[in-house]
């Protein structure tokens, strides 16, 4: 049964990983300019929902690959749990060390800023593969955790972790990203947003080996 309610440690996680990737240092540049485009032109409202359905499949199907894979080795749970944890602990490193594990990609995404249902789709897609090298520590660590679950419980995981992105990202996003890189150079919350993500990284990878948490 899938459900978020305050004993389901992983859909938690999975909300945490999410809000951690939108204040990724950088994304938050790009967002004032991502925001532009979804909500600015004509048929926003359109478009604002095939950018959420675009946005949250990109990394639902991600979820699910995760949880198809880990089901095979299922019967090396034991193993899998300590290696999970050693994996999160790495990506909480390499966080720290802005370290990303793929390339980053180019998309041109302006040519939707008046796209109606099926373009805002498609743009959600596209701003998910361009945030994928900037949050890869981050969301390698998640769907280490996914891999864990059924592939309905990964689909949903990820959802969540989409949720912690979009819902920031579509509210309070442009002012918070204005006030964080207005004026400042390279400011000093960078340096804390990284510390803090890859400290809770780390001590998650440590719970799990230990056993102490069950995700």
């Amino acid at each position: 049964m899938i459900s978020l309610t305050p004993t389901d440690v992983s859909v938690w996680l999975a909300l945490a990983h999410g809000f951690l990737s939108f204040f990724s240092p950088c994304v938050l540049p790009l967002i004032p300019g991502f925001i532009g485009i979804v909500l600015g032109g004509q048929r926003r409202a359109q478009r604002l929902i095939g950018f959420f359905l675009g946005f949250s499949i990109v990394f639902s199907l991600l979820g699910g690959l995760s949880s198809f894979i880990g089901g095979f080795l299922a019967k090396y749970s034991g193993i899998l749990e300590k290696i999970i944890g050693i994996g999160i602990i790495i990506f909480g490193i390499m966080y720290i060390a802005e370290f990303q594990l793929f390339k980053g990609t180019k998309a041109n995404v302006w040519k939707f800023k008046n796209a109606g249902l099926v373009g805002g789709f498609v743009l959600g897609g596209a701003i998910g593969f361009v945030w994928i090298p900037c949050s890869s520590p981050i969301l390698a660590s998640i769907l280490l955790i996914a891999s864990q679950q059924s592939v309905a419980k990964g689909i949903w995981l990820l959802f969540i972790y989409s949720l912690g992105i979009s819902v920031p990202f579509l509210t309070i996003g442009a002012g918070i990203s204005k006030a964080l890189t207005m004026g400042f150079g390279k400011p000093s919350w960078e340096r804390w947003i990284k510390y803090i993500g890859g400290a809770f990284m780390i001590v998650l990878g440590l719970l799990i080996i230990l056993g102490k948490m069950k995700v």
